[in-house]
């Protein structure tokens, strides 16, 4: 029997992560599907590829033999389709976005539907989250972040700033008192992401020696419900923040950091009318709403 080099891209999931799982979810596909290909693919090979370890899946020496070209073998497909996709001319098929939960909420998916509204055959799937996925792997077309990436490939373009700052309940800064500005957060109690974002400096660049750290988690919207709960301070964006009526600002007086916001493209797939189209409709909607994205609703006294 010959193998496909379809059957490769199950093999190298499961490589990668480790797990049937952990494969699964990165093709979108069930475990069970993702099982059978790479048992199809070794019986195609007349080689064992991965071995199962109480940690998971581990190449054998075949398997690790081959990773290499593996890899080359999907490059070179991704290749392929970006090519062929970056000179779709028509306004139809899908688009795939990343990028957090909050700019998904007031920035992307506002966008999208005034979009749809004029080409209805666009289908749009937005994975929101603080996970990094691979657009030159085709994990993503179109990525909106405020980390800038650093691959020759990619083309970045700059949307804006947007605005954070720190945020507590009265109650909570009432019973702890409010922080010195420039004296770091020690001793107060902290609201935070499971890995905090490397492109900016958390808790708008104070010292966090000595502060205690109440909750963890990476969705924005928990973290300002766990902080007009009395848990603690927790950094957001001005324009979630400012509109919660549970929460001030730590320091109103004083001006929010800004981060830049950028838009992140394949330069294989920029002239694909349909990326071309949503990237449109997303920097026009950062245009519209520039005012409370770089600024929040409040206004410094």
């Amino acid at each position: 029997m010959t193998w496909q080099w379809d059957d490769v891209r199950f093999f190298l999931a499961v490589a990668r992560a480790g797990s049937l799982s952990g494969a699964a979810r990165t093709l979108g596909v069930g475990h069970v599907t993702v099982g059978r290909r790479v048992a199809l693919l070794e019986e195609r090979l007349g080689v064992s590829l991965l071995n199962r370890t109480p940690d998971g899946f581990v190449p054998t020496s075949a398997g690790e033999a081959i990773l290499r070209q593996c890899a080359a073998m999907e490059s070179a497909a991704m290749d392929l389709e970006r090519i062929v996709a970056g000179r779709d001319a028509l306004l139809t098929g899908s688009v795939r976005i990343t990028t957090t939960e909050a700019l998904a909420y007031q920035l992307v998916a506002p966008a999208i539907a005034a979009l749809r509204e004029t080409h209805p055959e666009l289908r749009v799937d937005l994975i929101a989250g603080v996970r990094s996925l691979d657009i030159a792997r085709r994990e993503a077309d179109l990525a909106i972040r405020f980390r800038r990436p650093s691959a020759s490939d990619l083309v970045c373009r700059k949307l804006g700033e947007v605005a954070f700052s720190l945020y507590a309940s009265k109650h909570y800064l009432a019973s702890t008192g409010v922080p010195k500005q420039g004296r770091g957060l020690a001793d107060f109690d902290l609201i935070t992401f499971t890995a905090p974002p490397t492109a900016m400096k958390p808790f708008m660049g104070e010292s966090l020696e000595g502060a205690r750290i109440a909750l963890r988690c990476d969705n924005p919207l928990i973290q300002l419900r766990a902080a007009a709960s009395k848990a603690g301070i927790a950094e957001a964006a001005c324009f979630l923040g400012d509109s919660a009526p549970d929460l001030v600002r730590v320091w109103p007086d004083r001006a929010p950091a800004r981060r830049v916001l950028w838009l992140i493209v394949h330069q294989d797939m920029r002239r694909a009318a349909r990326i071309r189209a949503v990237s449109s409709a997303i920097a026009e909607a950062f245009r519209r709403q520039r005012r409370i994205l770089e600024h929040g609703s409040l206004t410094p006294t």
